[in-house]
Parts: C-alpha cells; sequence; structure tokens
C-alpha cells in the first residue's frame, strides 16, 4: 500500500530497531491517515522541488521501538505526524520554509554548514511551522530558534 506517490507503508514504517528487537513497527487506522496527510503535504512538494528520490531514515516508530531508541515521550514519529529525511542543505531548509506548510522542521546536529539530517512533521490543521536548530550542549540535545541561530550554526 502506498502513503503517497513516492512513499509506501513499508518504507514509512521501516525500523532497524524493530528487526533487531523483534518489535512490531505497524501502524494503526489513525496513524496511517495522518501519515498520508504528512507524505502528500510535506513529502510529495519537497520530492517535487529537488526532483530526485529522498531517503525516509525515521518515519513511524511505535511506542515500544521509540523507548527503546530513546525517543521523546511526546513524539510525533509514534503518531505518524513526523518523518526524518536525509536532507541537508540550509538552502532547501529555507525553501521549505517559504514553500511548504509543516508542523515543525528541525535541522537536526548541523556540521560545517550541513544538517546531519531534517526531522518533519505535520498536523492536519494545527501547523506551526516552527523552525529549529538541534545541536548538543554538555551531552544533552538543544533546540535553538532556527532564524535567530541560522548563521551561526547552519
Amino acid at each position: 500500500m502506498i502513503l503517497s506517490k513516492h512513499v509506501t507503508i513499508a518504507e514509512f514504517e521501516r525500523s532497524s530497531t524493530a528487526v533487531k528487537h523483534g518489535i512490531s513497527n505497524k501502524m494503526g487506522f489513525a496513524e496511517k491517515t495522518a501519515a498520508i496527510l504528512l507524505c502528500e503535504n510535506v513529502f510529495e512538494p519537497i520530492r517535487e522541488h529537488i526532483k530526485r528520490p529522498i531517503n525516509i531514515s525515521s518515519g513511524f516508530r511505535s511506542l515500544r521501538v521509540n523507548s527503546r531508541i530513546g525517543g521523546a515521550v511526546s513524539s510525533q514519529h509514534c503518531k505518524g505526524e513526523a518523518m526524518d529525511v536525509d536532507l541537508h542543505d540550509k538552502e532547501l531548509f529555507d525553501w521549505i520554509i517559504e514553500n511548504v506548510v509543516f508542523d515543525q522542521m528541525i535541522a537536526e546536529f548541523p556540521i560545517n554548514g550541513k544538517a546531519s539530517w531534517f526531522h518533519i512533521s505535520y498536523r492536519k490543521g494545527r501547523n506551526r511551522k516552527q523552525a529549529l536548530i538541534a545541536v548538543k550542549k554538555n551531552g544533552k540535545t538543544s533546540y535553538l530558534p532556527y532564524e535567530e541561530n541560522s548563521n551561526l550554526l547552519f
């Protein structure tokens, strides 16, 4: 089954942690519905803009998978509302802010001007368009507003 033109359910549910530990990582109806909205409204416009495949490194996470990897208790991944994608460039990050409706987008742990990945979420009717940069401070993750810090970190 597909979630959108370029995303399958299998791709969105794929988890090496789930496989390694024998944990189910299957979405229910509500999570599939949210994932379809995320893929159609966020993933597909980005895919069309860059005109090349995009790897989803983390899509849906069951509560057990999320707990196993140390994810936030309130993670939107568990609701089918978030994905981590192998995208890295500041110019694309800026394009997404200007052209795509999203709830939250995080440039995760930039190194030498490139994000390690983008975390992007979408919530039907409740999108904040919040752009952040995730950094490590004293071994702990901190989230900084993107616009105020973009020249310093990304």
